[in-house]
């Protein structure tokens, strides 16, 4: 992949505009509290100007709660283009349920530093919600479709007022993000119609339906029942933990075996990468960790988890690895079919050998053209 340079240079009008943010200043944009310098180390080196933004949302679990979230917006380098910068909504995968585990709280993976550096070194800004939650008060509720695409809208809405961006958005998402990007193309025009959303691209994508089983979402590797652990198991305790805030009346010895119950007691507070190296050294699987009754829990959840539609008014890109075990290749196919048979204009890409993470940074071979053609329509 070879990468554009970005020229360094801050303009007169950039540097007065850093100049005039101190680091936390009470804003008046109508739905953003507060903004200040993001940490350097949790920073992309070709950002130009960084920063963390908290701003009123209302939860889209509930449908009614007032709440306030968190994002990062990171401007590129260069002159500012006439009307703002075109923007990349970045909806980022799993990190776990707890607060403390916020992308903008952390140092990003390499990977994702890449793919990120990569859109802004193409001259789009980057605005990454951390969803609710996550960041913010409260348990993150995992793959709830509404809770994801509410935040992530909100998140839009006040970057785009205090920043100088360009109302043309691409929603990026990988995995949970992917999720969470094609949701919120879904509700984005019931909710926020003012929004421009030119393209969505996803890999990785968890899709749902009311038939989905735990077999979907845990299938026996090479058609056995696997004897090590299973790294999707961490996303079985975060969706168990998601239900029981909303229902106190759950019992996780009704769903979890007693082996499980340890790791699932952890899930309330490690983030994904150290819950799912303990798991997977403890040898969590379907068969060790889940008991019969999942599937009530699984069909009484997935109501949240589904998309409010599969028709989508703009282009859709769809990266799917063949090997990909954390979201089943065989899960993403029926996605991608699912919604080019529903009518939106989806370009399908299969990447032969590749995994879940491996996927992301090769797939922008085909999802940067595909962009550039979108837009230049």
């Amino acid at each position: 992949m070879h990468y554009l340079k970005s020229k360094r240079i801050l303009t007169t009008t950039s540097a007065l505009f850093l100049l005039a943010l101190s680091p936390v200043t009470a804003l008046a944009a109508d739905n953003l509290e507060t903004t200040r310098v993001l940490a350097k180390e949790n920073g992309l080196n070709e950002a130009a100007q960084q920063y963390l933004i908290h701003y009123a949302s209302v939860s889209g679990v509930d449908g009614k709660t007032s709440r306030q979230d968190t994002a990062a917006v990171f401007l590129p380098y260069g002159k500012t283009p006439e009307g703002g910068w075109p923007v990349v909504v970045w909806a980022h995968g799993t990190v776990g349920v707890a607060n403390d585990c916020a992308p903008s709280l952390n140092v990003r993976t390499d990977r994702d530093k890449q793919y990120l550096n990569t859109w802004l070194s193409l001259g789009y800004a980057v605005v990454a919600p951390d969803y609710a939650g996550l960041g913010s008060a409260g348990l993150h509720h995992y793959l709830n479709a509404r809770g994801e695409a509410w935040s992530i809208l909100d998140g839009v809405r006040a970057a785009m007022k205090t920043y100088p961006l360009r109302n043309e958005l691409i929603l990026v998402g990988q995995s949970q993000g992917a999720h969470a990007a094609f949701a919120t193309a879904g509700y984005q025009p019931q909710y926020a119609p003012e929004l421009n959303i030119r393209a969505t691209v996803l890999t990785g994508t968890p899709y749902f339906d009311k038939n989905t089983t735990a077999a979907d979402i845990l299938p026996p590797v090479n058609g056995a029942t696997q004897a090590k652990g299973d790294p999707k198991i961490p996303y079985i305790f975060y969706i168990y933990l998601s239900a029981a805030d909303v229902n106190g009346k759950l019992n996780a010895t009704d769903y979890f075996l007693d082996t499980a119950l340890p790791y699932l007691e952890k899930a309330q507070k490690l983030c994904i990468n150290p819950l799912t190296q303990q798991t997977m050294e403890a040898n969590l699987n379907a068969t060790t960790t889940l008991k019969p009754a999942l599937e009530s829990l699984l069909s009484s959840s997935i109501g949240s988890m589904l998309y409010p539609t599969l028709k989508i008014s703009h282009p859709v890109f769809i990266g799917i690895g063949s090997n990909d075990i954390n979201v089943p290749t065989a899960m993403q196919l029926r996605f991608a079919d699912a919604v080019k048979r529903a009518g939106t204009q989806a370009e399908v890409h299969l990447y032969e050998g590749l995994d879940h993470s491996g996927t992301v940074n090769p797939s922008l071979r085909d999802s940067i053209p595909f962009i550039l053609h979108t837009t230049a329509k």
